[in-house]
């Protein structure tokens, strides 16, 4: 059952990233070091795929304008802030992702 859910989110993911939704959106308002870093570490530590991830380098501060699933800004201190979460959906797919890495 767990296998049919992993294959049914997936596939849900990649279906939602053919219409052009953002699944995890990063507007960097920080340096391009800070921003690259932020995205290897949701590669490497949560094993989120890099096409899911879209990332952007802003001048200016982060609104909440994306039907993202997960949008994330980088402020020029370096300081990570959630601007929105979807948490059912977060809370399902890094646990997916987490588990293939078993």
């Amino acid at each position: 059952m767990k296998f049919l859910f992993k294959i049914f989110f997936i596939s849900s993911l990649v279906i939602n990233t053919s219409i052009a939704r953002d699944i995890i959106l990063i507007e960097n308002n920080a340096s391009h070091e800070e921003g690259k870093l932020l995205v290897r570490i949701l590669e490497e530590k949560f094993n989120i795929p890099r096409k899911l991830i879209s990332y952007k380098h802003i001048n200016t501060s982060c609104r909440k304008n994306s039907d993202a699933i997960m949008q994330l800004c980088l402020k020029s201190n370096g300081e990570l802030e959630v601007i929105k979460v979807d948490r059912f959906v977060v809370e399902n797919s890094i646990g997916t992702f987490l588990e293939m890495e078993k």
